[in-house]
């Protein structure tokens, strides 16, 4: 019937375009069959209008998940419209979004880079992918990509953040008066800002600056919004790596670099570590205790804090309590822990001064169920069998494995050459002791010893008096 007929024909056009499945088989004849070449391109425009108006409307569905915390829900959505259309940079941008949001950002930057190619003009990929790169602990290519956007939209990228990037990147290559100039710039646009004036004093110190590099340092210290792991590492750093020189000339200065550590963050482990260390090491030992002992009030379970207490125990003198504090060590990090060695170790060497050789062995049979390579333990529980004069054969394979690891050690070719020397092979024991005194043998009178009973061996009376004489004036 005609109504019926027109029906029908309406509902498979509409279908037909709506499927994108229209051909062009019309040979432009004129025949009823038959569509012009206008005809043609404005269908496939209402095509493409109708398919990005789809798209649109799966990216803003998508959009408004995101928005709403179903991150999940809104990179499902993305991920079937990514397979439907695997060129289009929104579609990739926020799959990128969800992706990193869930911690895959292998995955993330795929689709960052994916986007960034198919629209090269646009700043927000580029931004988001050097926040991407910071975020992931990439630095390099975070700051590569920002001083890029700064270059090409210095108005909307002049900020302190990024010119202190530019500013790093000038004293990274030598440029000290460029770094300085953009340091100066950073903190002008935010006055105070301390990765800026960080980088500041490091120009100051790199030209020989000190005053001023430790009136900057010091201010630096003082932010307790910066973190106080990071600063503690940092002075530490410095501590470790000055002179006796620089020590009397900048004492005063490195002092109040640490108190304002602490004066900025009076309870965190890392810097009361810094700070005790600091004073016990510098004579003030008082001090140092009692920050240490601050540290172990509030840290109970730190193993740090109990190796600190360890040592001052072990340097007053007082064996039982150091007895207790390695027993107290392995009880808190457990029998097998690898962080528990050195107290398997020092116990070990605490019974063997008390003359407990049987608990000393089983304590270091633990330590090296823990590390049969442990060099510390090796070593003692190799000596002593040898001064007991007890399972050479054992002591001298535990012996062996010390100088393999450590050949310039001269404690470990000692206990070594001395094995050899008892098991009567003085030939042998000579190279070791030769290369003892060429990495401090020849400071410590039981290796002078050592060697001169070896030589005597060999028939060479006369060396061998000599450190045998060099022994007794190291001894005096």
């Amino acid at each position: 019937m005609p109504t019926g007929s027109l029906h029908i024909t309406a509902i498979l056009a509409a279908l037909f375009l709506f499927a994108g499945g229209f051909r062009a088989e019309a040979d432009n004849s004129g025949m009823p069959g038959g569509q012009d070449q206008q005809t043609q391109t404005d269908i496939r425009k209402i095509q493409q209008a109708r398919l990005e108006k789809a798209k649109e409307g799966i990216v803003l569905e998508a959009v408004s998940q995101l928005q709403l915390g179903n991150i999940e829900k809104a990179r499902q959505i993305l991920e079937s419209a990514a397979r439907r259309w695997p060129l289009d940079d929104a579609v990739r941008y926020y799959l990128a979004i969800c992706q990193a949001a869930e911690g895959k950002n292998a995955d993330a930057e795929k689709n960052l880079l994916l986007a960034e190619a198919s629209d090269t003009a646009n700043i927000w990929y580029k931004d988001f992918l050097a926040g991407f790169y910071a975020n992931s602990g990439n630095e390099a290519e975070a700051s590569r990509r920002y001083l890029e956007l700064l270059k090409k939209h210095p108005s909307e990228y002049s900020n302190a953040y990024t010119l202190t990037l530019l500013a790093d990147n000038y004293l990274s290559q030598y440029k000290d008066s460029l770094a300085l100039e953009n340091y100066e710039k950073a903190l002008m646009h935010t006055p105070g800002y301390t990765p800026a004036l960080l980088g500041k004093t490091e120009v100051y110190r790199m030209r020989g600056n000190m005053p001023a590099y430790f009136a900057g340092m010091t201010e630096a210290m003082r932010d307790s919004t910066l973190n106080p792991s990071a600063k503690a590492q940092y002075v530490d750093r410095i501590l470790h790596n000055i002179d006796a020189r620089f020590y009397r000339v900048w004492y005063a200065q490195l002092d109040s670099l640490v108190n304002a550590c602490t004066q900025a963050h009076p309870s965190d482990s890392s810097i009361l570590k810094l700070a005790g260390g600091w004073y016990y090491g510098t004579g003030r030992k008082e001090e140092g205790k009692e920050l240490f002992d601050r540290l172990l009030k509030a840290y109970p379970e730190d193993l740090d804090a109990h190796y600190i207490r360890l040592q001052m125990l072990f340097e007053d003198g007082r064996l039982a309590d150091v007895v207790d504090e390695c027993n107290n060590i392995i009880r808190i990090g457990g029998d097998n822990n690898p962080k528990v060695l050195p107290a398997w170790s020092t116990l070990g060497d605490c019974y063997h001064s008390i003359g407990s050789a049987k608990k000393a062995y089983k304590a270091y049979d633990k330590a090296l169920k823990i590390d049969p390579e442990y060099l510390p333990v090796l070593n003692n529980y190799a000596y002593y069998l040898s001064l007991e004069k007890k399972k050479l054969k054992k002591a001298e394979q535990m012996s062996r494995i010390t100088i393999e690891k450590a050949p310039d050690n001269a404690t470990y070719l000692d206990t070594y050459g001395w094995i050899l020397y008892l098991l009567k092979q003085y030939e042998k024991a000579k190279p070791h002791f030769k290369h003892a005194m060429l990495y401090g043998g020849k400071d410590q009178p039981v290796i002078l010893e050592h060697y001169a009973e070896v030589l005597e061996a060999l028939g060479d009376t006369e060396t061998a008096k000599y450190y045998r004489n060099l022994a007794e004036s190291k001894k005096k």
